[in-house]
């Protein structure tokens, strides 16, 4: 009985793999989707991609008379800005891939991308699931702060409907407490959506 080519099993081993992008940002609630994750992601993951939005602010203007004594220029600070934004959110992924660990499951990699100035998170994260083409993306339902919500939006609603993958949002309940390293969400709640619909 002959078997299948080298080749041919290798592509459809790639073929078969399951891509699955699990976005993160710095509210507690992120917290629980890395426990939801720990519940469910080896169960339908072959590849894990953890992706957060560094987000920073250039500055438009010289900030005042005692700035030019530091020696930097406008694009020396705006660059020192978004170096420091980076060194942010690069601790901040491998902290939250550290705890996913501790706690039953790991990413394959790790993935920064710009929020800011000029695109905003959720954009920044539709704009990685369109390049890199996952077959999930796992987010929060909640994050961002009441004033962000109230002008750019709910981003997992975004998310949500724009997404050409699939999408599961991770509901978080109204009374979750502070943090704990080791809570883990009471009951599963999530909503999927089906690729491709709106």
């Amino acid at each position: 009985m002959s078997s299948q080519p080298k080749e041919a099993k290798a592509e459809e081993k790639e073929e078969e793999s399951t891509h699955v992008v699990v976005a993160l940002d710095k509210s507690r609630y992120s917290e629980y989707v890395l426990d939801w994750c720990a519940s469910h992601i080896n169960k339908i993951a072959d590849r894990i991609t953890f992706v957060h939005a560094y987000e920073y602010s250039s500055v438009p203007i010289m900030p005042g008379p005692g700035f030019a004594a530091t020696g930097l220029n406008i694009v020396e600070l705006n660059k020192e800005v978004r170096e420091n934004a980076i060194k942010a959110g690069t601790d901040f992924l491998q902290n939250a891939a550290r705890r996913a660990k501790k706690i039953g499951f790991a990413p394959h990699e790790l993935k920064l991308v710009e929020g800011g100035p000029g695109r905003t998170p959720k954009q920044a994260i539709l704009d990685f699931t369109e390049k890199y083409k996952p077959d999930m993306l796992i987010c929060g339902s909640r994050g961002m702060g009441a004033v962000s919500r109230m002008f750019l939006g709910s981003v997992s609603d975004y998310l949500l409907h724009q997404c050409k993958c699939t999408v599961v949002v991770v509901k978080t309940p109204e009374d979750l407490p502070e943090k704990k390293d080791n809570a883990a969400p009471k009951k599963d709640n999530v909503d999927p959506k089906a690729p491709g619909s709106s």
